[in-house]
Order: C-alpha cells, then structure tokens, then sequence
C-alpha cells in the first residue's frame, strides 16, 4: 500500500473517529443510563451485535427480551437503536408520546440515495409529511372512504382466480400479479395485461423491493456515517454505491413513467379514477403466508369453506359486501395478520427529542424498534401462537376474543399506515373467493410422498415465507365452471401497457 493510500486511510479513521465521538457526547447530556444491552467495542460499538443477513431480524432482537428486559439498546458507530419487546411500552412510546417518536431516521441510502424520502413512509415529521398524510387520509381514513375501489379488487381478485386455475405451480406469481393490478389500478387507473408479464407491475414489485432492501437497519455504513456518500467508489465503506444507484433508477422510473401516462391520459381526457395507496404491498406477503398456513393447517380451510357453503352457496363468489355475514373468513384475515405480520419490526421512528423510559435515557435522534413479531406471538396474549386459529378473534360465551393484531401490525400514533382498510380488504375478498373455489394442500413428489413445507421467512423490512410448492386444485368440477363464468361478469380489459411504453417520462 503506498503513502498516499496510507494518508487516504489515516483520514478516514480520523473522521469516523471525531464523528462518532461527537455523537457519543451528545448522547450523554443527560446523567441516566442508556437501556441495557450487549457491551461493544472502542468507537464501533455493537456493530457486531446486529442482525445477520440470514437471520429474520426479529427473531435477532427477541433474545434480547430474555437477556436485557422488555426495552433495550445498542449503539453502533455513536447511533443509539432503541428495541422494544413490549406491546405496552411501544404503545406508550409510539403512541401516547407520538409528539417526540413519531418521526423517522435519516436513511441516507432509501431515503436521500434512492429517493424514498418523498414518501410519506419514510419523510421526517415535519410540514411536508403533514400535508402529504392529511390528502391520502382525506382518501382512505375510513372503511366506508374506500368501497369506491372495491369492485377494483373484486376483479382482480377473480383474476387471480382465472391465472390460478390455468397455472396452479405459479401461485406466488399470481399473488404478485394480483397485488400489483390492485396497486396499478387503484394508483393510477391503469390496465394491466391480462395474463402476460405486465411492465408496470414488474416495475411497482422491483421498486418495492428496493425499499425493502434499502431500510434495514444497519445494513448500510451509509446510514450511520453519511458523509461516506461523498466519497469516491472504491473506498472503504462505499460499496453501497453500485446498488444504490441502481435502486435509484428503478424508483425514478416506476414514479415517473406512469405519472407521465397518467397527465397524458388526463389531457385527453381518458384517465379513470385513482389514488396512491402504499400499503396495498403487505397484500403479496399476507396471502403468501395465508396459502402456507391452509396447507398446514387443513381443518381451518373446512370451517371456512363450511361457512362459505352455508352463507353465499355454490352460485356465486364471495363478493365484499358479504363480509359481515362471514366472521370466521373476517377472522382468518385478522389470524393471517398475526400469524406473520408483513413488517415484522415494522418501520423505524425516531425520536425528535431527549426523553426517559423506565428509568433509562432515549437521546435525541435514537432509532426505535417495536418488534411487531413479538407481540403478535406473545403467548400470554395470543395463547398457542405458532397455531393458525381464526377462533381466537370470535366471540362465544366461553372464549373472550384476543386483542385485534391490526392495532400493531399497521404502525403506531400518527404512522399509523393510512391505507390498512385497502389492504385488510384486498386480503379477505382474495381467501374467501379463493377457498369458496380451491382447495389448497401439500403437493406430492414424483413417488406420491407428501412434501412437508418449512415454515420459515425471509429477513427484511418486508418479509415473507421462502418459497414453496402448494397443490390447489378446483373442489369440483362445479366450481370449475364457477371460475370460468367470473370471467363473464368480470372480463378482461384491453391493457395500457403499450400506451405506456411509449410515453415519453425522461
């Protein structure tokens, strides 16, 4: 290594040093104590203690609970992450003191590299952020705000229906496919093709991901030490650059390609209605996890389909308004919440100023955790928690029902997710009209043997089950022809894909 390599280095160090331990005097302004956890290393802090890429992170930060208590924390490169593994405390903390923990870190990678700062998931608590969640809350505060988009759903949902029952092994394809129809559609009033790969559902799922990957914490040095975006590819640290940049590309298409088509279609007058939704997303990994859940829990599909038969009979599917006459169908929705709840730790806040916690200190700027994972699982709440049982949301005179895992799984306080009731209703209209027709089960190897599937998930911000095989097969042939009928009452639409291919966005 040459001098001026060595130089380049010793400055480096310099200033992750002099960074860090501005941070760290800052954070010690008040006299009481950080809340426990692992003890780290000279200026790196607990960078070793974070989350392995393998390792679903709330499983990760659950060993903490035993090891430290029900709030605890970690420092890394001087940013103090606040983790909560109390349902209590992250509603007092998130909820009630909504006025210092609402707003969100600075995630110099999603938010100022690849531009998810001008969302209203990530954007900071402030004027901007306000404005932004007082116009989408005008659209989707209510149940009864969104039924206009029910019928929206309903078509893609017999969609779904139709591509499931051509192509049953392309079951997580079409649950893709009919996430991001309902996203397109209800965003932007586009039409995707039919039963082909469609552009701007591939792109809508591509930018999901990025946000997905881009707001781990502490994936990325960038995130703790932000001037690393300043320096040139190569150097230590900067090897969020490439991907970054890529990111970056991918999110500035899917925003600017359809709003192009969308003004173009509104200057001639042929645009349809729409609104932007970021929650319909948690649709995809829901009703991934709901078909693994069916397969493993076969006696709750028999109830549910018992109750279909009984309510809505064999003529016709489940349509949205039939839900308060299907509570055990209403319940399986809320089960598929808890079971394995779309962001298991949820999306970070931050605290805008000093605050105190039972006895511990939360400093300005800390990062807080809430682990979603952990509540909906917690067993003196939800009794026998890994077992799939709609049951426990239903009244009877014996049995009081368990607290709704919604009031968790959607955010807290003022992030409360604007769009929960577009989302709990792509869900359910989905399972009822999907199990009023199939029945889901364990495929079989070449030999006949039952293949078991593993119940596992993948890490993120945004997980979901790893991929498995599943049979689903029609329950008759009656409900064959059920199927193939919701195509007359539901047809397919000519697609604006190639309109939107040539719209001109850059």
């Amino acid at each position: 290594m040459g001098i001026a390599s060595h130089i380049t280095l010793a400055i480096f160090f310099g200033i992750v040093g002099l960074y860090v331990i501005r941070r760290l005097v800052r954070s010690k302004r008040n006299g009481l104590p950080l809340p426990p956890g692992p003890k780290g290393v000279f200026l790196l802090g607990n960078i070793n203690d974070m989350p392995k890429s393998d390792v679903l992170e709330a499983f990760h930060w659950l060993k903490h609970k035993d090891l430290y208590g029900l709030i605890s924390s970690v420092t890394t490169m001087g940013q103090t992450i606040i983790i909560i593994n109390d349902s209590e405390l992250a509603t007092e903390l998130l909820t009630n003191r909504a006025a210092i923990h609402s707003s969100r870190p600075r995630q110099v990678l999603a938010g100022e590299i690849v531009g998810w700062i001008n969302s209203t998931a990530l954007t900071p608590n402030n004027d901007k952020w306000r404005k932004l969640r007082k116009i989408i809350s005008q659209v989707v505060s209510s149940n009864k705000s969104v039924t206009m988009f029910d019928k929206m759903q309903e078509v893609e949902s017999a969609h779904f229906l139709l591509n499931l029952l051509d192509s049953p092994d392309n079951l997580f394809d079409h649950i893709r496919k009919e996430a991001g129809s309902v996203i397109s559609r209800i965003t932007y009033g586009y039409t995707p093709e039919a039963h082909d790969a469609d552009p701007l559902v591939d792109l809508a799922g591509q930018a999901g991901h990025t946000l997905q990957e881009a707001t781990v914490p502490g994936k990325w040095m960038v995130d703790i030490l932000s001037f690393l975006r300043y320096f040139p590819d190569g150097f230590p640290g900067t090897s969020f650059k490439r991907p970054g940049s890529a990111m970056r590309d991918t999110l500035t298409q899917c925003v600017e390609q359809p709003y192009a088509w969308v003004k173009q279609q509104m200057r001639e007058k042929r645009h349809k209605t729409s609104f932007l939704s970021q929650a319909i997303e948690s649709t995809v990994s829901s009703l991934q996890s709901f078909f693994l859940a069916m397969m493993l829990f076969p006696d709750v599909q028999e109830k549910a389909q018992e109750e279909i038969d009984r309510v809505i009979g064999g003529d016709r599917l489940p349509i949205t308004v039939d839900r308060h006459n299907l509570p055990y169908l209403w319940a399986a929705m809320k089960e598929t919440h808890r079971w394995h709840p779309v962001g298991p730790m949820g999306i970070a806040h931050a605290s805008a100023a000093e605050d105190i916690c039972n006895g511990y200190r939360i400093p300005k700027g800390s990062i807080l955790l809430a682990n979603t994972w952990r509540f909906t699982h917690d067993p003196s709440v939800y009794p026998d928690p890994m077992t799939f049982r709609p049951e426990r949301f239903i009244e009877t005179p014996t049995h009081k029902p368990e607290p709704d895992p919604r009031n968790l799984i959607f955010g807290y306080g003022r992030r409360v997710c604007p769009g929960r009731y577009v989302a709990d209703n792509a869900v359910f209209i989905t399972i009822a009209q999907t199990l009023a027709v199939f029945n889901i089960s364990k495929p079989a190897d070449e030999t006949g043997k039952v293949i078991e599937p593993k119940l596992e998930f993948e890490p993120g911000t945004v997980s979901r089950p790893v991929p498995y095989k599943a049979q689903i097969k029609p329950r008759t042939e009656k409900y064959e022809a059920l199927i193939r009928k919701s195509e007359d009452i539901y047809p397919w639409e000519p697609s604006d894909a190639k309109e939107l291919g040539n719209v001109r966005w850059k």
